[in-house]
């Protein structure tokens, strides 16, 4: 059995909607990959501007939050490894790398992989920390991310309406993708396009697989059992491995050709080709 501290830790991140469940099934379809569903872990407990984190305070709060995770995934005997109350960050993200480590303590794998699109925004707070992190970012046409993300908001009785939902969505594109950026060029940063990862699935994989320092295997297609054992129930958005690989025309469909050609006004002088 291997101990949980030699095995490496892989952080899957991008947009909201952009195809990170996708490569997580995958990547846990292959026999020396442990994951396991969102955590959530620094998105929920961390701010996520530097500023306010001077005077941040990671107590109880912080701690039933990282609580109520464990005991859904029935494994509430790690509460003796959530951090202890600190106001000092770094050492709260070593407290959250080490409980990770953790919760594949017992498995037999050699890679672990967490999965929450937004830890985008700590990947640098994270590689500060434990320098050998990889991350692996997913990039997705924004046009396709804001109709996707705009669907999800009309369930969302606090969302915003119309043309202002619309605008918020491109923002948070937007950012993400400037988030990406500031990590090209890092040898532990890989990025991978999801139309390459739908259309160009083999030679993705292998090319992900070579900056794990894995060996391809072709069962890491045969997803599906995966993308149901990765999610919670509720998280109905995520679709099973049938429809993920297919192209949406949600786009298309939802948006009127006034939104349409908006949304493109604002998405497409944003250059993609950096991340290739």
């Amino acid at each position: 059995m291997k101990n949980s501290e030699s095995k490496k830790a892989v952080f899957i991140v991008g947009s909201a909607r952009s195809g990170t469940t996708l490569l997580q099934s995958m990547l846990a379809s292959h026999p020396e990959v442990y994951s396991f569903p969102e955590t959530h872990f620094f998105r929920g407990t961390i701010p996520k501007f530097s500023f306010l984190r001077w005077l941040k305070f990671y107590g109880e709060k912080e701690k039933e939050f990282i609580r109520k995770f464990l005991i859904r995934v029935n494994q509430i005997e790690l509460d003796v490894k959530i951090p202890s109350t600190t106001f000092n960050t770094t050492e709260w993200i070593k407290g959250l790398l080490y409980l990770l480590d953790s919760l594949s303590h017992n498995s037999i794998e050699k890679i672990w992989v967490e999965k929450t699109p937004m830890h985008l925004y700590f990947a640098s707070l994270i590689e500060n920390v434990r320098q050998e992190t990889k991350f692996i970012h997913i990039i997705r046409d924004g046009k396709d991310v804001v109709a996707s993300l705009f669907d999800a908001s009309k369930n969302n009785p606090n969302a915003f309406d119309g043309k202002q939902s619309i605008q918020k969505c491109i923002l948070r594109w937007k950012f993400d993708i400037q988030i990406h950026k500031k990590h090209l060029g890092k040898q532990n940063h890989h990025f991978i396009f999801y139309k390459d990862l739908i259309y160009k699935t083999e030679d993705s994989l292998k090319r992900i697989c070579d900056f794990l320092e894995l060996d391809y295997l072709n069962e890491m297609k045969l997803f599906s059992h995966k993308t149901k054992e990765l999610k919670f129930p509720e998280e109905v958005w995520k679709p099973d491995a049938s429809n993920e690989l297919k192209e949406s025309n949600k786009f298309e469909s939802i948006f009127s050709l006034d939104d349409q050609a908006l949304i493109k006004s604002k998405i497409d002088p944003i250059d993609l080709s950096c991340f290739k």
